[in-house]
């Protein structure tokens, strides 16, 4: 019986970890597709100092809380909900919130 209970428990344990086991989260991608495409509007150049975009990408919030860059700063280029968000949820960073004064939602001209 004990030898049963145990086999069961095993088989159970193997179970709930096949199923509940992380899955593989596809990366954001500046010009990718799907959910997790960052898209920056082509209307605007890209400041000399976002290159390279690999280094930028890790280093930007250490320019912000030097001082170099105000968060705003980065809302005359960016939307956050496609621009920032998909990476901030994807390394668990705060979400961006546009609060600018007379700014509705995302939109920029």
């Amino acid at each position: 019986m004990r030898k049963l209970a145990l086999t069961l428990l095993i088989v159970l344990f193997l179970v709930l970890t096949a199923a509940f086991y992380p899955r593989k989260v596809d990366k954001p991608m500046v010009a990718g597709s799907g959910d997790m495409a960052v898209y920056i509007q082509a209307k605007y150049a890209a400041p000399e100092y976002h290159s390279p975009l690999e280094w930028w990408q890790t280093h930007h919030m250490d320019m912000i809380n030097r001082g170099d860059l105000l968060r705003e700063d980065c809302l005359y280029c960016h939307q956050p909900e496609e621009s920032c968000n998909n990476c901030h949820n994807y390394v668990g960073a705060n979400p961006i919130e546009d609060t600018r004064v007379g700014v509705s939602g995302n939109t920029r001209p």
